[in-house]
């Protein structure tokens, strides 16, 4: 679970470090700066790369996968049941 948050925090970072970029190329263009405007570029794709990369559903992320952490007779995969709620 704390690995799960460490990815939303690096996600959302990631998607400040693409609004950065946005914002410098904004500037480099009003400006006609070209380095700021590939700079901003650069940052764009970086931040996008990373939000994708840190949203991505990895395998060990499925249900009744255990952590490599955890050892296999703590608990078994059926003991934690996380149900989404079925009315609002």
């Amino acid at each position: 679970m704390v690995r799960m948050e460490l990815r939303v925090v690096l996600a959302t970072l990631s998607v400040f470090i693409a609004l950065g970029g946005i914002g410098l190329s904004i500037h480099g263009s009003l400006y006609y700066l070209d380095r700021e405007i590939w700079a901003g570029v650069i940052a764009i794709a970086i931040g996008i790369v990373g939000c994708v990369t840190m949203l991505t559903l990895w395998p060990r992320d499925l249900p009744g996968k255990t952590p490599h952490e955890q050892a296999a007779g703590d608990a078994g995969p059926h003991e934690h049941h996380h149900h989404l709620p079925t009315q609002f």
